[in-house]
């Protein structure tokens, strides 16, 4: 998704948290990241604890989408909201759109037997209405076959785009009431559902990190953080997120999910404070995270939904851990190819969509 942001927290800013949270979201699921909170750090395997922290990626890519898109709102809140939220909705659409006809008619060649649309979907009236409902990213809510079980983030992403101008205004106008109202789901989770297979791929879940992206936006709370860095100060600051990310992803290890919108905040607070002013880093980071939408829609095909799951699955059952861990760059790489070649044909196949 295209995130606009403006002023000290830039949209370079952006593109570098998001590539940081795109190797989380491979992290997480290339090494089974599932652990139940709470996770026994000491006892578990070092690589799974990280996986399992990694999730924190979904919260991550949440809030950065409610900041960019009450960025953009706020620079003329005179517009017609319903425009700008249709307008997008297409935005973050289309690119998923173009995804699923490419990848679904790639599967057919290319997919393991059980992956292939007509294994997933079935024939007749109630196969292509299956296929529809996935491609109006509506799978969850109805819960039918999917090609991608990764795509059950597209539903949370419609849901949150078409409620964005209810909680713009709420949270605005009454901060105090919105942002706990949005808390609630994930307050449940942690107190009546946290370990009790609760499905938490649900946009329920994700309307507090919204919300809190939104409420940033507004206040221009990472501008400020931004420029605080580039006071006299700014080793305290650096120092002070440091230890708080750090602080954070162990409380997230003991408190799971419902602790995440605070473990994404720490996590873009600490980007900001040191990869997003590392030289040459900065910059490759910066490329990957411009590309971090296509590769979270196609990276799942390449590693477990075409016949290419065979390779990975050698080397993430390797006894050597650097084999294992090769599977991780060797994903990222492929899913940029992947992402270049849909870049391309995007501006061959060009969509005019009108202004806000």
């Amino acid at each position: 998704m295209k995130v606009p942001v403006h002023g000290d927290f830039s949209p370079r800013d952006t593109n570098i948290v998001k590539a940081v949270a795109v190797v989380m979201l491979l992290t997480h699921h290339l090494y089974m990241g599932v652990l139940p909170a709470p996770i026994d750090i000491a006892n578990e395997r070092l690589l799974t604890v990280i996986a399992t922290l990694s999730k924190v990626c979904v919260a991550t890519f949440v809030m950065l989408s409610g900041y960019g898109l009450a960025v953009s709102f706020k620079r003329r809140e005179e517009r017609d909201p319903v425009r700008f939220t249709l307008i997008h909705t297409l935005k973050l659409m289309w690119p998923y759109w173009l995804v699923y006809m490419i990848f679904a008619l790639g599967a057919v060649f290319f997919g393991r037997p059980e992956y292939t649309p007509e294994a997933v979907y079935g024939t007749g009236v109630r196969g292509a209405a299956q296929a529809l409902i996935e491609f109006l990213a509506l799978r969850p809510i109805f819960r039918t076959a999917t090609l991608n079980q990764t795509w059950w983030y597209m539903e949370a992403a419609l849901v949150l785009y078409l409620t964005f101008p209810l909680i713009y205004f709420a949270v605005k106008r009454f901060p105090y009431i919105a942002l706990p109202v949005a808390a609630v789901p994930v307050v449940l989770y942690y107190f009546l559902g946290n370990n009790d297979g609760w499905d938490s791929c649900r946009e329920i879940y994700w309307f507090l990190p919204f919300a809190v992206g939104v409420f940033l936006a507004q206040r221009g709370l990472l501008d400020k953080f931004s420029a605080r860095l580039r006071g006299r100060r700014g080793w305290a600051a650096t120092c002070a997120v440091t230890a708080g990310f750090i602080a954070c992803a162990f409380i997230r290890g003991l408190i799971g999910l419902a602790f995440d919108t605070v473990f994404a905040l720490s996590l873009i607070l600490f980007l900001r404070a040191t990869l997003c002013r590392v030289p040459v880093l900065d910059r490759m980071a910066e490329y990957v995270g411009s590309r971090s939408g296509d590769i979270f829609l196609v990276h799942s095909f390449i590693y477990c939904y075409y016949v290419s799951q065979h390779r990975f699955v050698k080397l993430l059952w390797s006894p050597k851990l650097y084999v294992e861990l090769s599977a991780l760059p060797l994903l990222l790489i492929l899913s940029l190819v992947c992402a270049e070649g849909l870049r391309l044909i995007r501006k061959v196949v060009v969509i005019k969509l009108p202004r806000e």
